[in-house]
């Protein structure tokens, strides 16, 4: 079903599942990161969020021999000028996109935000395997933040800029305190891999701002409008939210710690209780004390990955929250010293989760039995 409203600042938005095409009502200069017209352009008409994927989830091949004329292909076929128009892709489902305002006297940001980022998150650093060469189309994962920010004033070059690194931090803030981990490494996620933002202002011409840092109303505005359609849109698409981070594999995952690599070590052991083990798995995981345990090791071993925390502080720590955990759940507390390393200490816990739930069968089964 298509959609249009005029937006805060004057621009008409048309909006369907596949599309969100913003043409704009009066001259706006404008910064992206569009592989066509992006950077810096004060000759731009429209720009697009452009969604590449069905209803059923297939996605269309890519049309030309890079993104900058898959770009131009999508803009004729939204009817647009490809000259002067810039645009995102994504594979989520646009009816998704959160729109979001902040207001501060004459002064508005209003944030179009779609998201999805729980199968390409990635921390700035960690390594890649891809090299763009010229003529070579890179395939990479689906999954992307994309921030379309309009404001309503007219902003210097280097503001506008600015404006653009403030919504990047903001971003990088909520997926921080969402606790996303990398799905390469187990730093915690600044973004995905795929990540577009364009930033709207009105055209050079009478009263300028100058400034879109944080300590500025502007940047101020752009900061709270990321940080609040951001997370809604990540609901929205997948369902990730703080509720489906209150989870103690979600909080072990990016250090490998997962629910096959528990149910192989538990199988190996146990082969007749797989589905028993499983089901256990998936109950016990949610269970708070275990959340907040759990968390607090990450947390450690983030310290201690940092050079925040020597292993051998961080260690003992671990193994008292361990202890606890034991005792919480009535089961007997691992021997032996502090573990030396993170990844010994990664396999003391996987080890606990496996003795939990073997135990937690054991009494069940009795339980059972005994009925």
């Amino acid at each position: 079903m298509e959609q249009r409203c005029t937006l805060p600042n004057g621009d008409a938005l048309t909006l369907t599942a596949r599309a969100a095409v913003i043409r704009f009502a009066a001259p706006r200069k404008t910064i992206g990161t569009s592989a066509n017209c992006g950077g810096l352009r004060r000759d731009l008409t429209a720009i697009f969020n452009h969604c590449d994927c069905g209803t059923a989830g297939v996605c269309e091949p890519m049309q030309g021999k890079n993104l900058e004329e898959h770009q131009i292909f999508t803009a004729k076929k939204l009817g647009l000028d490809p000259a002067h128009t810039a645009g995102l892709h994504t594979a989520v489902n646009l009816d998704n996109l959160v729109l979001h305002e902040e207001r501060f006297e004459d002064l508005s940001v209003t944030a179009l935000v779609s998201g999805g980022a729980d199968n390409n998150a990635c921390c700035a650093g960690d390594p890649t395997h891809l090299h763009e060469r010229e003529g070579e189309i890179c395939s990479v994962p689906p999954g992307t933040i994309n921030i379309i920010l309009l404001i309503n004033q007219s902003l210097s070059d280097g503001a506008l800029a600015e404006a653009m690194m403030t919504a990047t931090e903001a971003k990088s803030a909520v997926l921080r305190d969402l606790m996303q981990g990398s799905c390469y490494t187990s730093a915690l996620a600044t973004g995905t891999g795929t990540d577009g933002i364009i930033v709207v202002c009105n055209a050079d011409g009478g009263p300028m701002l100058r400034n879109a840092g944080k300590h500025f109303k502007l940047g101020e505005l752009i900061g709270k409008a990321v940080r609040r359609s951001l997370p809604e849109a990540l609901f929205r698409q997948t369902g990730f939210s703080a509720d489906s981070q209150h989870s103690a594999l979600q909080r072990l995952r990016r250090f490998g710690v997962t629910e096959s690599s528990i149910l192989a070590k538990c199988n190996a052991r146990a082969p007749e209780q797989a589905d028993a083990s499983r089901a256990g798995l998936l109950r016990m995981e949610r269970d708070g004390f275990l959340v907040a345990a759990v968390s607090l090791c990450a947390h450690l071993l983030d310290q201690v990955e940092s050079g925040m925390l020597p292993m051998r502080e961080a260690a003992c720590w671990i193994r008292r929250i361990l202890d606890e955990i034991c005792c919480h759940f009535s089961c007997p507390a691992p021997e032996g010293p502090p573990p030396a390393s993170a990844a010994d200490a990664l396999a003391a816990i996987e080890e606990l989760f496996c003795s939990l739930l073997l135990l937690h069968n054991e009494v069940a089964a009795q339980f059972y039995h005994g009925m």
